[in-house]
């Protein structure tokens, strides 16, 4: 199915989705990271990103899409969707969830699955104005280490040049929704964000490879920072 195709079964979102989502990830997500789990942001300002972002960032905790969408511009925070397998999410309370509270768009691991493209279908996404959160590791990895990034945002970055690609960087928010519990504990942790990646002419791995290097970097300076506190 062509990216047009795709992007004309997207609906409009309604007034409603919009308060929706900011009252839940603006006020009660803010408060619950904020205050109770004692999450730190440091973060560039995103207030000026008005338009289609692909958001990147490592992945050890179901929070994680939860805390990303905390950083969103309001005014985009209903046109922003994470990324998520449709194989975890695909029943039940949790797909409706994922559909629901979290706006996610649930793909195929591979093409093989279904016939489809993940790539078209995310790509038809960036056509209609929307933006992406993408955890490029896969899945959630290793706690405290990050794994290589799949080519899936250099195939999105290099389809859509300027587009700005934003990194970011998650730190123990495993320690707070461990692997097997469903029960936040207040551990804390830290977001950084860092400055927006914009591509041109680069290819697929350059991007892959670029966009890792920016989170990578994020996560040593964020270590270096703590041994001289």
């Amino acid at each position: 199915m062509s990216d047009l195709n795709h992007s004309k079964r997207l609906k409009r979102p309604s007034l409603g989705k919009h308060i929706l989502f900011v009252l839940l990830y603006k006020v009660f997500w803010r408060m619950v990271f904020g205050l109770i789990i004692g999450l730190k942001y440091i973060r560039q300002d995103t207030a000026s990103l008005d338009g289609p972002v692909i958001y990147v960032a490592n992945h050890n905790s179901h929070l994680d899409a939860m805390a990303l969408m905390t950083v969103v511009p309001g005014p985009r925070i209903h046109l922003t969707h994470s990324v998520a397998a449709q194989d975890f999410f695909g029943s039940g309370f949790k797909r409706w969830g994922m559909l629901h509270l979290v706006n996610a768009v649930l793909i195929s691991r591979s093409r093989k699955e279904n016939g489809e493209d993940p790539i078209e279908q995310l790509d038809a996404m960036l056509v209609a104005g929307r933006s992406l959160i993408l955890f490029p590791e896969g899945t959630r990895g290793v706690p405290g280490s990050m794994g290589d990034f799949k080519r899936g945002v250099g195939h999105l970055a290099s389809r859509h040049p300027g587009i700005p690609v934003v990194p970011i960087y998650l730190d123990g928010l495993y320690r707070n929704l461990p692997k097997g519990r469903s029960m936040i504990v207040p551990f804390g942790g830290t977001l950084l964000v860092g400055k927006p990646l914009v591509f041109s002419n680069e290819s697929v791995d350059e991007i892959t490879n670029a966009t890792q290097a920016a989170v990578e970097a994020m996560s040593h300076e964020l270590k270096n920072s703590n041994r001289l506190t």
